[in-house]
């Protein structure tokens, strides 16, 4: 590598890795602070989008510490646990792990069919994987926030922060500790569907604009070479996860009936994920018909506004939430010709 090519390479990875930082700082951007660190995994590959990770944690926990000392001054030592100021870095690492596992091709299966016996992962494959990688960290972190005094803590803070707003609206202690609970339980049972969405939109939202900006990809990019080929058409989950599927939301039902205390969150989140990944699956077969038959961008445009809004209002929530999926379960039974060679749709 030449001094100049050597000078862009570190000047790339270290300002779009401030960037990620920079992001996942300030509000509601962090809700893409991905995208940089997708954009170095392909434009400089692999050695370079792990070392971008390390240094986006790094990042954030200088962020952290210093958020943390902050806070010691104005609110005490005694009062504030230091597990609870680790909840964004372990957040982060979770889904820089997610974005790992999307993009490394270290990652293989085995394969008889093919000449080396392994095979790169797909990228359902890889979907599946970001989430177990995610779930291996959330997981310990959770159970150790459950079973010491952070969560208690977490939850005294937030009922403290939100007292004087629920009083003026005549609520007492016992109905805000009741809503703080809720909301605490509905995130733990979403949990793994938010990353599911993050890791897959910060990884879609970076191939697109590094397929289709104006700055050419250096080349020689095993990685960047690999997505290069890649349609959303051809996304095609296993047929084994239509057992987890069922399974998944089997649990769900059981635990509407019976206790299954913690447990039940496990069913609760393995059923919104194996959902999301069968509407997307689901999304692959209309656009796949989109493409056959030559639909014009500004149409698909309005198809793909028409599913967000859908999702966004209550009376369609539904008809779209569990219509995609269903139209992705859909091709066990159903042959929509999607395999390449297959004969043209009528």
């Amino acid at each position: 590598m030449q001094v100049d090519d050597q000078r862009a390479y570190w000047l790339e990875i270290a300002g779009l890795t401030v960037a990620a930082v920079l992001l996942f700082r300030f509000g509601l951007l962090g809700l893409v602070f991905l995208v940089p660190v997708q954009l170095i995994w392909l434009r400089r590959g692999e050695e370079a989008g792990t070392l971008a990770s390390a240094g986006v944690i790094l990042g954030i926990g200088v962020f952290k510490w210093v958020d943390y000392l902050r806070l010691r001054r104005t609110i005490g030592p005694d009062e504030l646990p230091a597990s609870l100021l680790l909840l964004d870095l372990v957040f982060a690492a979770g889904l820089l792990a997610g974005l790992f596992m999307m993009n490394s091709d270290r990652l293989t299966v085995a394969d008889p069919a093919s000449e080396t016996g392994r095979r790169t992962m797909t990228v359902p494959e890889r979907m599946i994987a970001a989430v177990a990688a995610g779930a291996a960290i959330y997981g310990p972190t959770i159970g150790l926030l459950v079973t010491g005094d952070a969560a208690e803590s977490a939850i005294a803070m937030q009922i403290e922060l939100m007292r004087p707003l629920f009083e003026a609206a005549g609520a007492g202690s016992d109905e805000i500790t009741m809503l703080v609970r809720i909301v605490v339980s509905a995130i733990l049972s979403g949990l793994m569907f938010g990353f599911f969405v993050m890791v897959t939109g910060n990884w879609w939202l970076g191939v697109q604009i590094a397929f289709k900006s104006r700055f050419s990809l250096p080349a020689g990019n095993a990685v960047m070479a690999r997505h290069a080929g890649y349609e959303l058409t051809e996304f095609k989950l296993p047929e084994y996860l239509v057992w987890a599927l069922i399974g998944a939301w089997g649990g769900v039902l059981l635990s509407m009936v019976a206790e299954l205390g913690w447990v039940s969150y496990l069913f609760w989140n393995a059923a919104f994920v194996t959902l999301a990944l069968y509407g997307v699956q689901g999304i692959a077969i209309v656009w796949f018909y989109l493409d056959r038959r030559k639909v014009q961008r500004i149409t698909r445009i309005g198809v793909a506004v028409g599913m967000v809004i859908g999702l966004l209002i209550p009376g369609l929530r539904f008809v779209v939430g569990v219509g995609l999926p269903g139209l992705g379960v859909s091709e066990l039974w159903i042959n929509y010709h999607r395999a390449r060679g297959s004969e043209e749709v009528s």
